[in-house]
């Protein structure tokens, strides 16, 4: 029994440094890094002071800046996920839960410099159901996970543990900010790239405020008896084609005529931060015979005016969203302006000439426009 005991010491001793000198191997799977955004049932606003939000969205702004340039480089994928059942079917779900997602990656592009190319996006009409408890599920979440490989684990823990150090010297929030509702707190809204991920699997829509194609009346010529229907065709975000045009073919047995045509072409690219407000390059081709009507009484009583203009010039314009589908468009265009024409009256019936062959050419407006829009196919 006395050699015994030896023996097994001697035996556990040479175990326990045989142990201590081995290296654990490196996990086989990436080490995801999770961050999970929440958002009030029925709404896409990402409400930030709420919930944790802020707190984690600093965690994961200095993460990403941590992994900047292997994100960029397309080492790291940073999948977003868009979860929502609050809406009353699926294609509402997954419309805004698309929405959602784009508010976060948002925040991201404007706080961590990223691009649009670094995100795999995806979205679902279903509860978020990685909860160990299934009535635990969270319904109207955001999560976003950093797809880190084993070899920057190291770089990602370190991250962690300046982010744990700097949340520890930050005052917990009260009770009371913790369940102010989502009306009270700031709200943010952000602008949403057009352009698809490059890397994501499924199409995401871009900003609610940018369409496809929209259809348009100008209220301003309608109040003068020139019916006018357009349509634009918004290339992307930032730049979109508009072609107006305009009939009015009235005329009555007092001598009273407005016969006209009008063909209106734009081009414009939107600016700022919501593309509402924009600038243009437009033109203005047409033919008209008016005498004493709605537009001929503007310019004489005495006169009347057969022929042609053209106009080109710049446009500047904004436009105010009434709703998801309409908004009210006001511009005004600036430029270069040519009429030629005949001058005529009429008595007893008959068509007398006055001028032949008259030419007016001005700088100063060449259009003017209050439109009501109607906005279809928008990118949601």
């Amino acid at each position: 029994m006395r050699k015994i005991i030896p023996l097994l010491l001697f035996l556990l001793c040479a175990s326990l440094a045989t142990a201590k000198g081995q290296k654990l191997p490196l996990a086989g799977s990436p080490a995801d890094s999770l961050y999970v955004f929440h958002f009030v049932a029925g709404d896409d606003m990402f409400y930030i002071p709420w919930k944790g939000n802020e707190q984690e969205l600093v965690k994961l702004t200095e993460m990403v800046k941590t992994l900047h340039a292997d994100i960029l480089n397309g080492r790291i994928p940073v999948e977003v996920d868009g979860w929502c059942t609050s809406q009353p079917d699926r294609k509402a779900n997954l419309h805004t839960a698309a929405l959602r997602s784009n508010r976060v990656k948002s925040e991201l592009i404007l706080r961590a410099a990223l691009t649009e190319q670094c995100f795999v996006t995806h979205n679902h009409a279903e509860a978020y159901g990685r909860q160990k408890e299934a009535n635990e599920k969270r319904k109207e979440v955001v999560t976003v996970t950093l797809r880190i490989p084993a070899k920057a684990t190291a770089v990602a823990t370190k991250a962690e543990k300046a982010e744990d150090s700097q949340t520890a010297q930050t005052a917990a929030p009260t009770e009371e900010t913790a369940t102010t509702p989502p009306a009270a707190v700031q709200e943010t809204k952000q602008p949403v790239s057009e352009t698809q991920p490059a890397v994501s699997t499924v199409t995401v829509a871009a900003s609610p405020d940018t369409y496809r194609f929209a259809v348009r009346t100008n209220l301003l010529y309608d109040a003068f008896l020139l019916p006018t229907l357009g349509v634009e065709w918004r290339v992307n975000d930032r730049f979109g084609i508009k072609l107006d045009g305009s009939l009015s073919w009235w005329g009555n047995e007092h001598g009273k005529i407005q016969k006209m045509w009008l063909l209106n072409p734009e081009v414009r690219w939107y600016l700022l931060k919501n593309k509402h407000f924009y600038m243009g390059v437009s033109g203005n081709f047409g033919r008209y015979n008016i005498y004493n009507h709605a537009i001929g009484n503007i310019l004489s009583k005495d006169n009347g005016y057969q022929g042609r203009m053209w106009s080109t010039g710049i446009t500047v314009g904004y436009q105010l969203c009434l709703s998801r589908h309409f908004a009210i468009d006001f511009n005004l265009g600036l430029g270069y302006t040519r009429f030629d024409y005949d001058t005529f009256g009429i008595t007893d019936g008959i068509r007398v000439y006055k001028e032949r062959d008259c030419t007016k050419k001005f700088w100063g407006p060449t259009q003017v426009g209050l439109h009501f829009v109607w906005m279809i196919g928008k990118n949601k």
